[in-house]
């Protein structure tokens, strides 16, 4: 037989009004640790979303004042070639006349585009003959036997080296020194006479 009250279903008993208010605080009480939980996860990740934009943005701008300071790279690198013939035209001995007037426009033009370069942070690291191989600066294109001379000096000089502000953008190209001499028929030279 079925009960008339619809409140009672199948054995239940029916809580009070204060039990169910209790429930119902209980079932609030889990959902807010569970919007909290998500809340704290959300803001955990807000948090990060932050930081690695901060960062970007740091990186963007540090990025943005290297390219400023060295913008000008890539252009004096196409006119190094140029640069350089210069330098060789100039170091040149010539007796005709005719030919010290030309080195003299020579020496003058190549004269004012340094110094438009200079100002623009250009500088030019001048190699001697007698100087000592400085691996910084210098690039070794050849090594020839010289007993008179310490192994490392530069004998020759093709190219000067160029920095830009504070970066090389192009060693000296030299000729240096060695106090080994080459085999000869394919004989192999004794490592410990290589310095």
């Amino acid at each position: 037989m079925m009960s008339d009250d619809p409140k009672k279903v199948d054995g239940e008993k029916e809580l009070s009004p204060k039990k169910k208010h209790q429930q119902q605080i209980k079932k609030l009480e889990d959902e807010i640790g569970i919007l909290q939980n998500e809340v704290g996860e959300w803001k955990n990740k807000f948090m990060r979303v932050l930081a690695d934009m901060d960062n970007a943005k740091k990186q963007n701008a540090k990025d943005q004042q290297y390219y400023l300071k060295y913008r000008a790279v890539p252009f004096i690198e196409k006119l190094l070639p140029s640069l350089d013939i210069f330098g060789s035209v100039l170091r040149a001995e010539v007796q005709d006349p005719i030919l010290k007037n030309y080195l003299t426009g020579f020496q003058y033009v190549y004269g004012n585009l340094l110094e438009a370069l200079k100002s623009e942070g250009l500088s030019e690291i001048e190699v001697k003959v007698g100087e000592a191989f400085n691996e910084n600066t210098m690039h070794a294109l050849e090594a020839k036997y010289d007993p008179s001379l310490a192994p490392n000096t530069v004998i020759e000089v093709r190219n000067n080296a160029f920095m830009f502000i504070d970066r090389l953008i192009r060693p000296a190209q030299v000729t240096v020194s060695t106090n080994v001499k080459d085999s000869e028929e394919g004989e192999a030279i004794d490592p410990s006479t290589l310095n």
